[in-house]
């Protein structure tokens, strides 16, 4: 089963939650993996979420370390000291402090494990994440490094901080990626989850790190160009289209022949599978219905009403009064994600979303002689209720006041 990143978000929430609680009782806690294709946003997910929680983040990437002692520290000759009552194993340079400190040092020693610089940086009182990334481009040695810390979060002499959850992230073993399968010895010792790319969930992530919006306009468009071809490969995927749309974004005009020209150039060497040029093509047909120009979402929120509901309707309806849904739908998506992403800004005003909900939803607003409606709807229902609801369930103490709008509630009932 596979699931989206919103979806993998929820239960490693639930996950940290609950490790909590099973530390607290005396248990181990759970170790996850999120495995997935390149650039689905694995990695941006845990570092958000560990901002939300104000939980330690620190990422390792595992391909990167080839000594062992670089994740789990060096070996060190350990001494057993104690004063009084209270007991405990010592590296050698701290013999003169303790002993200066009234410990008396044992003949007893051991071999352990500095405490490797990566620990050093977490911050004891708070929870952590620690996402050991690139798991499966490991090599062995650091598997099993991995395999101890995963059952019992210590490795020999030191251990991970209270309420810590390991997190893994791989690319999975399907021919293609140049990856190794985990034994059984090992996967059995963590919950692992297989990540798919949601195009609704990146379009989340694309509007909250201020992608160019005429990308996001793009694979909103055009989702099908992430899907696998007749070999099962992925052309594009979200990383390589990032890459590419963060590069263009440069280019003001994609119209102009000539830059458009020069924007399949680029997608040649971003999407080397791409053999049938179905980005090229794809662009092609995007500039031309004028997609590339959408009224932004930004605009659809803070522009006057008298202002911006013109330009809606300029992009959902074409030359001949057809109404375009799936251009509205594209707007739906780009309206609701910005909403949330302003809800979560210092001075948000609660206000200014609730009046364009209504003034959305009142659309079409024009009166004839007779009193009657006349114009044109921007959005459907449907479109208009997804973006209340959600709202609603992401933000309810701002949004508690919405249903007493009259317009508003009976949107959603």
């Amino acid at each position: 089963m596979q699931i989206n990143l919103d979806e993998a978000k929820k239960i490693l929430l639930y996950i940290i939650n609950n490790n909590k609680r099973l530390q607290d009782s005396g248990q181990f806690p759970v170790s996850v993996s999120l495995c997935g294709g390149a650039g689905v946003g694995k990695t941006s997910m845990i570092d958000n979420l560990a901002k939300e929680l104000d939980y330690n983040y620190v990422k390792l990437n595992l391909s990167q370390i080839s000594d062992p002692s670089d994740l789990v520290g060096w070996p060190c000759k350990e001494h057993y000291a104690c004063k009084g009552e209270e007991c405990a194993w010592i590296s050698s340079e701290l013999i003169n402090e303790y002993i200066k400190n009234g410990w008396t040092i044992s003949e007893e020693t051991r071999m352990g494990y500095a405490v490797p610089m990566w620990l050093k940086q977490l911050d004891p009182t708070k929870g952590s994440i620690v996402n050991l990334d690139d798991f499966s481009r490991c090599t062995p040695a650091i598997a099993q490094a991995v395999m101890e810390i995963i059952c019992r979060q210590e490795y020999i002499s030191w251990k991970l901080p209270k309420y810590t959850t390991l997190v893994m992230t791989e690319n999975p073993d399907n021919g293609d990626f140049n990856v190794s399968s985990m034994d059984e010895a090992l996967a059995s010792r963590y919950m692992k989850f297989d990540i798919k790319f949601d195009v609704q969930s990146w379009a989340r992530w694309a509007e909250n790190s201020k992608i160019d919006g005429r990308v996001i306009n793009f694979l909103l468009s055009y989702p099908e160009v992430m899907k696998e071809n007749e070999q099962h490969r992925h052309p594009v995927n979200a990383r390589n289209y990032v890459m590419f749309g963060n590069t263009i974004s440069g280019i003001d005009d994609w119209e102009q022949p000539s830059n458009l020209a020069f924007i399949q150039q680029i997608a040649s060497g971003a999407f080397l599978d791409d053999k049938d040029n179905i980005i090229g093509t794809l662009f092609t047909t995007f500039i031309a219905n004028k997609l590339d120009k959408l009224v932004t979402p930004e605009d659809m929120l803070l522009k006057p009403w008298s202002t911006v509901k013109t330009q809606i309707k300029n992009c959902v309806y074409d030359d001949n009064g057809n109404y375009r849904p799936d251009v509205a739908s594209v707007l739906h998506t780009r309206l609701l994600n910005y909403s949330l992403y302003y809800f979560e800004q210092k001075g948000a005003k609660t206000e200014v979303v609730k009046h364009r909900l209504v003034e959305l939803s009142d659309a079409p607003d024009e009166v004839n002689a007779r009193g009657e409606k006349i114009g044109c709807m921007l959005f459907s229902e449907d479109f208009l209720f997804d973006i209340i609801r959600t709202l609603m369930k992401k933000f309810p103490a701002r949004t508690n006041k919405f249903m007493l709008n009259k317009k508003i509630r009976n949107k959603v009932m």
